[in-house]
């Protein structure tokens, strides 16, 4: 068994995924994660895959340009040896950390340092600037012996200074406010039919 963490770029294109995938599918790879992405019509992939019978690095890289060949795809491929695919950074509560307001240079990279400092891991991260306006949705694991409080406080007094609303959820609230409800459809499809049959 090999296992492999690939990622590939490309300027977007219908089809990169369905390529991509097919090549591992050739050398009887299979998926275990993905992410992908589309920024200012760049394309991005990157995911884990892990294959029954040995290959090497070439040969991944040489099927996925062979089935990319037209899409100029950039590919990097890491092995995940015994022993290091087991989280290194320190684990922690998962919190969606939102942050809206005024675009200005260094607001990642200050958030960022100030999540770090207080020893908090980054597990996931967007941030968009449309015009004037900035935006920052990411999932972070703050250590049990921090409170959320303590990280609310620093992104609040950092906003105040740079025109930024910072908003700290846990997850299962976040999860709770922003997930759509489940639909029963077999009573919506008959209370539809009832509504045909009175017609």
């Amino acid at each position: 068994m090999s296992s492999y963490m690939i990622s590939v770029t490309a300027a977007d294109r219908v089809g990169i995924v369905y390529s991509v995938t097919g090549a591992l599918l050739d050398l009887g790879g299979n998926v275990l994660e993905l992410s992908q992405t589309v920024m200012r019509g760049y394309f991005t992939i990157i995911l884990e895959a892990d294959f029954p019978t040995p290959r090497t690095r070439e040969q991944i890289v040489e099927a996925i340009h062979e089935r990319g060949k037209r899409f100029d795809l950039q590919v990097q491929v890491t092995e995940i040896k015994d022993g290091l695919a087991e989280p290194q950074a320190a684990g922690g509560e998962r919190f969606i950390l939102t942050v809206l307001g005024d675009d200005s240079p260094g607001i990642v990279h200050s958030i960022a340092g100030s999540l770090a400092a207080h020893g908090a891991n980054i597990v996931d991260l967007h941030a968009r600037v449309d015009g004037p306006r900035f935006s920052l949705v990411m999932e972070a694991l703050i250590p049990h012996d921090l409170t959320p409080a303590a990280i609310r406080s620093e992104l609040e007094r950092y906003g105040r200074a740079h025109k930024l609303e910072a908003f700290v959820q846990h997850e299962d609230i976040f999860a709770a406010t922003t997930e759509p409800s489940p639909v029963r459809l077999a009573a919506a499809l008959r209370s539809q039919g009832d509504s045909l049959a009175s017609h």
